[in-house]
């Protein structure tokens, strides 16, 4: 009798050790910082007019355009702007503003300011304006295409005439 009294206690010792086991638990806070997005891009960094004669015109250069494209994930309005640095210049010889005209067009959903014959000037110029659900247009973003016109006036004088023109987005 003693013996199953023994083995009695033995076995609740044994499984009432398993009902009341310990538990102890941690935890860990996770985070994540998602970065603001805020870029232009554009597709072509020197576009070229070749060589042209006083007098000639060309336009729709480039013939497959610049695509210039914006993203965001600010959750704010944005807008695209263009402008030349200077006019085309070789020395102290210009081709005035007036002959430099931009045109183009968007795959975006927002406004297109573009009337065909814009001219190109210091001042930045309005182009794009973001439609409301444009202000996270990731991934992809949203694109707007721009071909240019050049008309060298008839008295140029030969020289290779240089200018920068600045694609900017703002909010």
């Amino acid at each position: 009798m003693k013996r199953i009294s023994v083995l009695i206690a033995v076995v609740l010792i044994l499984t009432g050790g398993a009902c009341f086991a310990l538990t102890s638990t941690q935890q860990s806070l996770f985070t994540v910082t998602v970065s603001s997005v805020f870029e232009l891009s554009i597709d072509q960094g020197v576009i070229d007019f070749g060589r042209m004669k006083p007098g000639e015109v060309k336009w729709n250069i480039p013939p497959s355009g610049v695509t210039v494209t914006a993203r965001t994930n600010n959750g704010r309005p944005w807008y695209v702007k263009v402008n030349a640095a200077t006019p085309f210049s070789f020395g102290s010889l210009m081709i005035p503003y007036s002959r430099f005209i931009w045109t183009g067009w968007t795959d975006g959903a927002g406004k297109w300011y573009g009337t065909g014959n814009n001219i190109m000037t210091p001042t930045p110029s309005l182009v794009y304006s973001s439609a409301v659900g444009e202000e996270n247009n990731l991934p992809n973003g949203t694109v707007n295409h721009f071909k240019f016109k050049l008309s060298v006036p008839e008295n140029q004088a030969p020289g290779v005439y240089t200018t920068t023109v600045k694609f900017t987005m703002t909010e």
